[in-house]
């Protein structure tokens, strides 16, 4: 079913993926309802309490193994907790598996400054906030007020309370934020980990019962993504802090917005680093070192391509280091 997408893109997926990754693959893009999946909200409540209050109600979960603090239910559906006295406290959270991964491999602590710079609706700015336990500074941007109500609703009923909410344009980010002296409030050399979760073509939400959720792809589309990806990481870039981490993620398949944004960044800041991700996932694979007649830097096989399926959405994940 994969050769009913628009001819263009079906091609495309068949250069870079196997066969067996393409039946895969086309399981992720007719699933129609995955397993709810969650993680628990350790800003208003403790593992143990959340597990037996699952208990009591029934409710059968398993831990993701790769994941620190997340869990797929298994026997019923999100709308069966909405009664739950634990869920209208929004003591759990409603996430899925891929959209974890980015915060879940960084190593924060304490003391850390986060900039989440595309952060509604909000679930990797307060997955942040939590492993802070609402200490020190995350700094969540977006540019629609629309996003950014979404995002302040999720940060207030998280109980999210050291985030500062930046309505701005990514690529203006330190322009805009000048104090009285004229000064950026968001200088060079500012926080340990950028999350840069960027606007992508979200080929993920591909259905193949669904023509709406295809029809308007277009190479035009992935070729702006990319523009505007490289103006953001260009704006954000120089706030990291040597020795720390920016964090780069999409929801989409194409190289495109996805390796060649890498060895952009790696041949244009050559104190940047790819990092190496290791997780145990059957559906995660390494990125591939071409695409038709782009070579990409060979370190790009560091970064983590999870595939469409039953379980998740696809996803690219890359961390990287500066170094210097």
């Amino acid at each position: 079913m994969i050769e009913n997408l628009p001819k263009e893109l079906s091609e495309r997926l068949s250069e870079i993926y196997t066969k067996d990754e393409l039946k895969i693959i086309e399981s992720g893009f007719l699933c129609t309802h995955r397993k709810p999946t969650f993680r628990i909200n350790t800003l208003k409540a403790s593992t143990k309490e959340i597990l037996d209050e699952l208990k009591k109600s029934n409710l059968e979960v398993e831990k993701i193994k790769f994941l620190k603090n997340w869990y797929t239910l298994l026997n019923w559906e999100e709308k069966d907790l909405w009664e739950l006295d634990f869920y209208k406290q929004w003591k759990i959270y409603m996430q899925s598996i891929a959209s974890q991964l980015p915060v879940d491999l960084l190593d924060i602590e304490d003391f850390h400054k986060i900039l989440d710079i595309t952060a509604a609706p909000g679930w990797k700015t307060s997955q942040a906030s939590a492993l802070l336990k609402n200490t020190w500074e995350v700094i969540a941007n977006d540019n629609n007020q629309i996003r950014i109500d979404k995002l302040n609703y999720t940060l207030n009923k998280q109980g999210c309370k050291n985030v500062k909410v930046i309505k701005t344009d990514a690529r203006l980010i330190a322009e805009k934020n000048i104090d009285e002296d004229g000064e950026s409030k968001l200088y060079k050399n500012y926080f340990n980990h950028i999350i840069a979760d960027l606007p992508c073509s979200a080929e993920w939400k591909i259905n193949l019962n669904k023509e709406k959720t295809y029809w308007f792809w277009n190479l035009w589309v992935v070729k702006r993504n990319f523009k505007l990806q490289k103006e953001i990481l260009n704006s954000i870039i120089p706030m990291l802090r040597v020795g720390w981490t920016l964090m780069y993620s999409t929801c989409t398949l194409a190289p495109e917005e996805n390796e060649a944004v890498v060895h952009m960044i790696l041949s244009l800041y050559p104190e940047f680093e790819l990092q190496d991700i290791n997780i145990d996932y059957k559906n995660a694979k390494n990125w591939i070192k071409w695409f038709w007649k782009h070579v990409y830097r060979k370190d790009v096989t560091k970064c983590i391509r999870i595939l469409p399926s039953e379980e998740s959405e696809g996803f690219f994940v890359a961390k990287f280091r500066k170094i210097s």
